[in-house]
């Protein structure tokens, strides 16, 4: 039950965060380029400009100094770190659930493919990318700052929802894509659209029952993926431990 009850935790963990994923679709993106995608969104920006800030408020001064590290150097730095973790830990996080759904192909896959090139299904993908990013973006910060918790080290948090960022978390465009997304989809006449939302429903359904059969050990917990990243900030001045 344990088991059950943490496998069913983590899917839902990824799949809220990565809608695109969550369908058993055929993916023309690796993780990899999603990511850089997504980090180069403006809300990506924004929150790359925030890790900055910390790492600048973070960094031992001294030990800059015997780097010969200056501060401008931390921000675009520390992006590459974050990109590099945070691609590591959706690669390994999904690795069990793709094959999973890979053996328990869902039934409408290739009808739900086929309506991806219909105009107005296109036309909603486009619409929908901006909070695709986001939930991809908030995903990999959410999990960075809990293990730099859990690991003490000693970076300050970068999401708005563990700093409380009222400015960041107007920048989310989470809501805004949804309510645009809805007012698009409750005014379209298109049949192939109103397909392409049933079946996707269906698969996201269809996804989930198949991860709640994942033989045991549980899927390790997104974070555990970042177990290392604190060699890399040290790097950059972020010191670790008590």
């Amino acid at each position: 039950m344990l088991f059950r009850r943490r496998t069913i935790v983590i899917v839902l963990l990824l799949s809220t965060a990565s809608p695109a994923w969550a369908q058993p679709q055929k993916q023309t993106k690796d993780k990899a380029t999603l990511v850089r995608e997504a980090f180069a969104s403006p809300y990506g920006k924004a929150l790359t400009t925030e890790l900055g800030k910390s790492l600048r408020a973070s960094a031992d001064p001294v030990c800059l100094m015997d780097k010969g590290l200056v501060t401008d150097q931390l921000e675009p730095r520390g992006r590459d770190i974050v990109i590099t973790w945070g691609t590591r830990m959706l690669e390994n996080a999904f690795a069990r659930i793709d094959r999973q759904t890979a053996d328990n192909p869902f039934a409408g896959a290739a009808e739900l493919e086929s309506l991806k090139g219909n105009a107005d299904v296109k036309r909603y993908l486009a619409m929908e990318e901006p909070m695709r990013q986001a939930k991809i973006l908030d995903l990999i910060f959410e999990h960075f700052d809990r293990y730099n918790l859990i690991s003490r080290v000693k970076l300050g948090a970068v999401s708005a929802p563990a700093t409380g960022n009222e400015a960041l978390l107007r920048l989310n465009p989470i809501d805004t894509t949804e309510e645009k997304l809805d007012e698009f989809a409750g005014k379209s006449r298109s049949k192939a659209l109103k397909r392409f939302l049933q079946l996707s429903e269906e698969a996201g359904a269809a996804q989930a029952a198949a991860i709640k059969k994942i033989p045991s050990p549980p899927p390790p917990l997104p974070h555990t993926f970042f177990k290392g990243v604190e060699n890399d900030l040290a790097e950059l001045c972020i010191r670790s431990g008590t």
